[in-house]
């Protein structure tokens, strides 16, 4: 026998917690879409891309994108900004993930990483 004392690892949320909590953050009408969660994804590992980089990547047209742009911005979860080029090459748009945009992504993440799969 040791004298030494042993460690336990404080239990972590229930399955059913961490449905409901996963529930409760897909109920957020600005991630009820795949796409949108996709893009914040995406965002969240890049940080920052143009909206032409945001269409090819996901495969969708332009109007399908500035409609799930306009819902994430209006959740704070992106800004976008129109950039004009002065090497004539004209407008762009820039997009950028916020920090409740990142953090709206790591939660999800987290959440379903806890489930034991």
């Amino acid at each position: 026998m040791t004298d030494e004392p042993t460690t336990r690892e404080a239990p972590g949320p229930s399955p059913g917690e961490t449905i409901k909590s996963l529930n409760e953050q897909l109920g957020d009408p600005s991630l009820k879409s795949s796409t949108r969660i996709l893009i914040l994804i995406l965002l969240t590992m890049n940080k920052r891309m143009s909206a032409a980089e945001l269409r090819a990547a996901m495969g969708l047209g332009k109007g399908s994108l500035e409609n799930h742009l306009e819902k994430l911005e209006s959740a704070g979860y992106v800004r976008t900004r129109r950039v004009k080029s002065y090497s004539g090459s004209g407008v762009w748009q820039d997009v950028e993930v916020t920090e409740d945009g990142r953090d709206a992504c790591k939660a999800l993440l987290q959440k379903i990483r806890g489930l034991d799969l």
